[in-house]
């Protein structure tokens, strides 16, 4: 026993000898080996500091944090007395990260997801992290479908301690949804709810569509647009379980299996108010949409609930708060309301600020406003208010925000940000049109002179047919009311035998004071005066019609005349609209001063309408009409003042401007009575927001009086805002074609500008 424990003093004594020798106190660091990395960013890495003590234990824990940062293929420790050298092998660092193949999703998209696994250029390659990189790639293209996507890898040594990366994608064909499937449908049949999915299983318009490749996104967008469907219907507790996605083996289709609960359905039996109502009950009970004995519906719900807090918002009460609290009864299976009113304090504005506008006059922010400082805060003033400074041409953002008075619990000021944009515009136009061959357009115009929200502007164009000079300045607040002024001089001269009709010409110049009026949002009543000098000739050979007019009425004019018109702008965009629509209507009476006037009216009316139908598909109606005489000495309009019809923009499939009545050498030359329409479906495709493709009938006709023989055809135009401009393209045949008629299939309109 007393050899045994001799034996363990004596081990421990060598132990602790060994220990006492290998174990030190750092007085210094040393790190070798570093470059593009700092030695204070490898010291914070560190266990151990200066003043630690060094031990094998501390060591190896060292040696292990080293590793782990990633940047080092070697780590060595050594000592030199009271001095840790750490000598290191530094992992190259990565120079340059090349992407190519992709095509379905941007590089810099990419590269992002390579900055989520901290992979980017500048930071130390770790060949660990190659396969994590591969992967997170992959699934960017298994979310939106494509299953057959191929990552790979490629590294290339370059200087000394850099790498270049390159990932080559092989993007492969989408995978398809060949079945979808909702388990625990019983109120609806499956086929009705599918309809309300943008995702589709493959039928004959999916390879125009595209509704049948597979997005986690979209799946997410369908199942929220499931529960919509029927909480919108009563079935306050029902439930979506899962939604599973599986893909055949050749990963080239996808089935899609939804498993839902619908639980019972409920009937809204009634509402009641509490809380304080500075609106009487009745009128906030006229804004409720829930409608007692009909079954709940969420969106009802909602956007009662916002028609009340509007109404609240727009008479001061801008924090104002309506909570819904429901009463369930399992019996009855009905859902009871209290809309518990919480209106907070009438808040008023101090001050209207705005910030950013480094060009434009603070006045010409302040006439947009809806909302008047010192006055109790509307929402919907404020609202409007962004809405009308957006509509500024000079204006491309709008921010409002509202901050408290400090000590004014009851006051706020409001911020309007404003992100101004050029407003000065030059531009050349070059363009070729069936009809007018060569166009060459210039114009130099400033929509905000000096910064007074004032435009003027300076335009020219020349053609086969047309040569124009336009001069124009316009005040849109040349009132305090809000009544817009416009001036506007011109010159021109038209052949009107290079458009398809009777062989005369005109020159004409004059100019016109105009005004315009804001009856609400969106309606504007226009009225002016105007004069002009003309003067007519016509060709050597002309036609019986021409020459009695010159024989009775002479060549030159002197026109003073009076305008005036409405037009309401409802479309949700400028560029390829989607939904609402423009109507204009406007009236010209020419006023008799001389023996050398015209007398004669003419009024005419234009609309077009576009009205979503389902998912991408987006109807589209488009109506014209005009109509003018002539008075006093004038038995009828005068045949240059005529209207025409066939061509671009009227009947397609019809030459230009030939349909109609004839003169005596068979020539088109228009008529009194013009009405055109077409019906339209714009069709989804798959080449991005700047094409739209068209399926049109449309139908029209001129007369010399009223009738409705109406030439019809039918076609597809496609119109594309390309990077040299709008171009439109149609083709079209005529559906029922008289005798006499001038076919013309295809039809096109080229312009740019620079």
């Amino acid at each position: 026993m007393k050899k045994t424990l001799l034996l363990i003093f004596l081990a421990l004594s060598i132990l602790s000898t060994a220990y006492a020798q290998n174990s030190f106190l750092i007085r210094r660091i040393d790190i070798r080996g570093l470059h593009g990395i700092t030695t204070s960013t490898v010291l914070n890495y560190m266990p151990v500091s200066v003043g630690s003590h060094m031990n094998d234990k501390a060591s190896a824990r060292t040696i292990e944090a080293l590793y782990k940062t990633g940047f080092f293929e070697n780590v060595r420790l050594s000592r030199s007395q009271n001095t840790l050298i750490v000598t290191v092998v530094q992992r190259p660092i990565i120079s340059r990260i090349t992407i190519s193949g992709n095509k379905k999703i941007k590089t810099d998209q990419l590269k992002k997801t390579l900055q989520s696994v901290n992979f980017s250029e500048g930071q130390i390659f770790n060949p660990v992290v190659l396969n994590q990189i591969q992967t997170a790639l992959a699934h960017q293209y298994f979310v939106i479908g494509l299953y057959n996507a191929r990552v790979n890898v490629s590294i290339s040594h370059k200087a000394q301690k850099e790498v270049g990366i390159h990932i080559t994608i092989s993007e492969g064909k989408p995978a398809k949804i060949h079945q979808i499937n909702i388990i625990g449908s019983y109120s609806f049949k499956e086929k009705t709810l599918l309809k309300q999915f943008q995702l589709q299983k493959t039928h004959l318009f999916s390879f125009y569509s595209h509704d049948d490749i597979y997005s986690s996104e979209k799946l997410s967008a369908d199942l929220e647009t499931l529960r919509s469907y029927y909480l919108d219907r009563g079935f306050l507790k029902f439930q979506i379980h899962s939604a599973q996605v599986s893909i055949s083996p050749d990963r080239k289709q996808v089935y899609i299996s939804i498993q839902i609960n619908e639980g019972p359905q409920y009937k809204v039996s009634g509402y009641t108010f509490s809380g304080k109502f500075p609106i009487a009950q009745s009128e906030l009970q006229k804004m409720v949409q829930l409608q007692p004995g009909k079954f709940f519906s969420r969106k009802e719900l909602i956007d009662g609930n916002k028609a009340m807090t509007d109404a609240l918002g727009a008479k001061g009460y801008a924090y104002a708060n309506i909570n819904a609290e429901p009463k369930i009864d399992e019996r009855a299976k009905t859902i009871s309301f209290n809309f518990f009113v919480q209106p907070g304090p009438r808040i008023y504005v101090r001050r209207v600020h705005f910030n950013g506008n480094y060009r434009t006059n603070d006045e010409v922010f302040r006439r947009a406003l809806m909302q008047k400082e010192g006055g109790l805060i509307s929402t919907t003033n404020v609202k409007d208010s962004k809405r009308n400074l957006l509509m500024l041409p000079f204006v491309r953002t709008v921010d409002v925000s509202t901050k408290p008075v400090p000590g004014k619990p009851n006051q706020v000021d409001l911020l309007y940000k404003v992100e101004e944009q050029p407003s000065a515009q030059l531009r050349a136009g070059l363009g070729y049109s069936v009809l007018d061959k060569f166009v060459i357009n210039a114009s130099a115009n400033q929509k905000n002179v000096l910064g007074t929200g004032n435009s003027m502007g300076l335009d020219f164009s020349t053609s086969a047919i047309s040569t124009s000079v336009n001069f124009s300045y316009y005040n849109p607040y040349y009132t305090k009311s809000g009544i817009g002024r416009s001036i506007n001089v011109f010159a021109t001269h038209f052949d009107s035998s290079k458009a398809n009709i009777a062989d005369y010409a005109t020159n004409e110049f004059g100019g016109s004071l105009g005004f315009s009026y804001p009856i609400t949002e969106n309606n504007y009543l226009n009225y002016g005066v105007g004069y002009s000098n003309s003067y007519l000739s016509i060709g050597s050979s002309p036609s019986k019609e021409l020459s009695d007019f010159v024989n009775k009425y002479r060549r030159h004019f002197y026109q003073p005349y009076l305008t005036s018109g409405w037009s309401y702008q409802g479309f949700d965009r400028s560029i390829f609209p989607t939904k609402g629509f423009n109507s204009s209507l406007g009236a010209t009476v020419t006023v008799p001063t001389s023996k050398h006037s015209l007398e004669y009216y003419k009024i005419s009316f234009s609309s077009v309408y576009y009205h979503p139908i389902y998912q991408s598909f987006i109807g589209k109606a488009r109506l014209d009409m005009g109509v003018g005489d002539g008075f006093g000495k004038y038995k009828k309009l005068p045949f240059f003042k005529n209207f025409y019809a066939g061509g671009t923009g009227s009947v397609r499939g019809y030459e230009g401007n030939t349909l109609g009545p004839k003169d005596s050498n068979g020539d088109p030359i228009g008529g009194d009575f013009e009405v055109d329409g077409s019906l339209g479906l714009v069709f989804p495709n798959p080449f991005g927001n700047n094409l739209r493709t068209t399926w049109f009938v449309d139908a029209g006709n001129v007369y010399d009086h009223l009738a409705l023989n109406l030439r019809t055809s039918t076609g597809l135009e496609l119109d594309w805002l390309s990077p040299l401009g709008m171009l439109n393209f149609s083709v079209a045949t005529p559906i029922n074609k008289h005798h006499g008629d001038n076919s013309e299939f295809f039809q096109f309109n080229i312009g740019t500008s620079f």
